[in-house]
């Protein structure tokens, strides 16, 4: 081969991998956004938005549905003009495309834009899998409402499974994920710690930073496998380094108790405050008792009752606890034992107990 040709095929080969790379950015976007992965939805976010400003339709149209998300990443900002133009522009080739050939992708691209169920469930049925997760995890999640008949709740649990599996049967890593999380609770299925671990594994493999922190936990708990925290503290960092909230909050809670790494307060609690910042409750609650004991960050108990409240106002009960506690001694607030009994009803009634939720409301207080 010449060296003329040479230069042409590797050119060739470069714009190839370049038209790939863009393409699999959405995917990789759509996925990253619902599998708890900042760093990757960051780093797809910055392809698509690149393509979508050199003029790309189904890019812009993708990053105009997620550009007014919360958690979007910088690069999928994009002013509201903008984004209205990206809409406009581009909707009917998306609808075409879905009307016409059945496109699994632009039904769900749709059921996005205008908050359509019966979009999603065309998504679903044609077998796209970012459909099938969303489908499932939402069926999953009404099962439970309260009030739900019981042959209906396991009757509908079966059919999430079912959207799971078939994702999973796709390589998709969020289904293989959504499938553990079944096995791991008994969701229309058997449960199995075995079978959920595999599909964990199956998962993490593919990267996904959730199914990577579960892993971690296997291993700290002994469950399935032999109990081994220095392999635990590992899956931790990986989860952690995709910026993912659980793997910042258990690489956290290793570094402060030296368990398969060396104890480090300080970066322990920089990671909560990443954790806390993406709304992890639990990491809010350890970052009030950083405060509250001095550990890696300065002793402060006006500091510790504001991450205690942000906590409590997120429902969780250790947190509400730790406010009685606080109300006990006058610590960070006004010393108050009858606030300090509210406090601990109110822990209760978030944990399950109805009748500290009955005591709640015929007092007059709220639950949080």
């Amino acid at each position: 081969m010449t060296r003329l040709a040479s230069a042409v095929f590797m050119c060739i080969s470069l714009c190839a991998a370049a038209a790939q790379d863009s393409s699999n950015a959405i995917i990789r976007l759509l996925n990253s956004r619902a599998s708890g992965s900042p760093r990757g939805y960051a780093e797809a976010a910055e392809i698509v938005a690149r393509d979508a400003e050199a003029g790309r339709p189904l890019q812009q149209f993708v990053i105009a549905l997620v550009s007014e998300e919360p958690n979007a990443p910088a690069a999928a900002k994009i002013p509201a003009e903008r984004r209205k133009a990206y809409l406009d522009a581009n909707r009917a080739k998306i609808r075409s495309l879905a009307e016409r050939k059945g496109n699994g992708l632009a039904w769900y691209l749709l059921s996005l834009e205008e908050n359509d169920v019966k979009c999603l469930k065309l998504a679903a049925d044609a077998g796209n899998v970012q459909a099938l997760n969303a489908w499932g995890t939402m069926t999953l999640t009404q099962a439970f409402a309260e009030g739900s008949d019981t042959n209906d709740v396991e009757k509908t649990l079966v059919k999430c499974f079912g959207c799971f599996k078939t994702a999973a049967a796709q390589g998709d890593a969020n289904g293989a994920y959504n499938l553990g999380m079944c096995h791991m609770n008994g969701y229309g299925c058997e449960k199995d710690e075995g079978i959920a671990f595999n599909c964990f594994r199956t998962a993490a493999e593919k990267g996904h930073p959730e199914a990577i922190n579960n892993m971690g936990g296997f291993y700290r708990d002994g469950k399935v496998v032999e109990r081994n925290l220095e392999i635990a503290a590992k899956f931790f960092e990986r989860s952690a380094k995709l910026g993912n909230a659980f793997g910042q909050l258990n690489l956290a809670l290793a570094l402060q108790r030296g368990e398969g790494v060396a104890k480090d307060d300080h970066r322990a609690f920089e990671l909560l405050t990443e954790s806390a910042a993406q709304g992890n409750a639990e990491a809010m609650n350890a970052l009030g008792l950083c405060h509250y004991h001095g550990n890696g960050a300065d002793k402060n108990y006006y500091k510790a009752m504001r991450w205690y409240r942000k906590s409590a106002a997120l429902g969780f009960a250790p947190a509400m606890e730790n406010i009685a506690v606080c109300c006990d001694f006058g610590h960070g607030v006004q010393k108050s034992m009858e606030q300090a009994v509210v406090w601990r009803a109110r822990a209760r009634a978030a944990r399950g107990d109805r009748n500290a939720a009955s005591w709640l409301k015929q007092n007059g207080y709220s639950p949080r």
